[in-house]
């Protein structure tokens, strides 16, 4: 049996980001403390791990929304920390995999997330498509997003089925584990004898950041455990960080 470790958008410079010692905010510093102490735990607890795919949005970008969002600007900083995440799982390089994310976040005069993958000594690209133990993995990091609570499976279905298609039109083997991130939640789906996921984010839903899915229905924080092995179905373990998504209350009474 093989371990695969699934992290996605850990948002690397931005205040609700995951943030190691050493790159932190003074603003948000104790809620960045409590992030990482639960993060560095739940990922040694369950190591060690056969390889590591992380699906993009590592970094947060140069802040092209402001510091009110991204507390740290300087993207080399940010590829130095999306790094030391990464290498908390102590995963071989040559199995890490890691996924290009938005370009809104990862890239301007260069590639930010391309920096990532040169401290670890990794792969890059759009599209990871990979076997482990006769299972076939392919990772992206945009999905469809949907904000109705019984809708986020439609999206995955629908890119299992794309994907059976293509396939089937090409000649090619389809995916068995389709795994996604950036929609910041967790949804698994089953067809086929197959799996499309989306995984939990590495960021926080807090006001003032993230603010597009701060107010969404849905919101994951954490990471996914996919167990391998040949001839047994795969096994995906949803280590979900325990939170409370708080707004917010009341109007501020004006007086003369």
């Amino acid at each position: 049996m093989r371990k695969l470790l699934v992290i996605a958008d850990p948002h690397a410079g931005n205040v609700a980001g995951l943030a190691p010692p050493g790159y932190r905010c003074d603003r948000v510093r104790e809620l960045q403390e409590k992030f990482y102490d639960w993060y560095k735990p739940e990922i040694k607890k369950r190591a060690p791990y056969d390889a590591l795919l992380a699906l993009g949005d590592l970094t947060d970008g140069e802040g092209k929304k402001g510091q009110l969002d991204t507390f740290e600007t300087d993207v080399h900083k940010q590829a130095e920390a999306a790094a030391l995440i990464i290498q908390e799982a102590g995963v071989d390089p040559n199995y890490i995999r890691l996924v290009a994310g938005t370009p809104f976040h990862t890239n301007g005069v260069l590639e930010y997330e391309q920096i990532v993958a040169d401290i670890l000594g990794c792969s890059i690209k759009p599209i990871q498509k990979f076997e482990i133990e006769g299972w076939k993995i392919h990772g992206k990091h945009v999905a469809g997003r949907s904000d109705i609570p019984y809708g986020q499976g439609t999206p995955l279905l629908k890119e299992l089925t794309r994907l059976e298609a293509e396939a089937f039109k090409e000649g090619k083997d389809a995916p068995d584990i389709i795994l996604r991130g950036h929609v910041h939640y967790s949804m698994i789906v089953r067809k086929h004898n197959r799996i499309a996921a989306t995984v939990p984010c590495l960021e926080l839903p807090i006001s003032g950041a993230n603010s597009r899915r701060y107010s969404a229905w849905e919101y994951d924080v954490g990471f996914d455990v996919i167990y391998l092995e040949e001839g047994r179905f795969p096994e995906i373990e949803e280590v979900i960080m325990p939170i409370k998504i708080l707004k917010e209350e009341g109007y501020e009474c004006l007086k003369w």
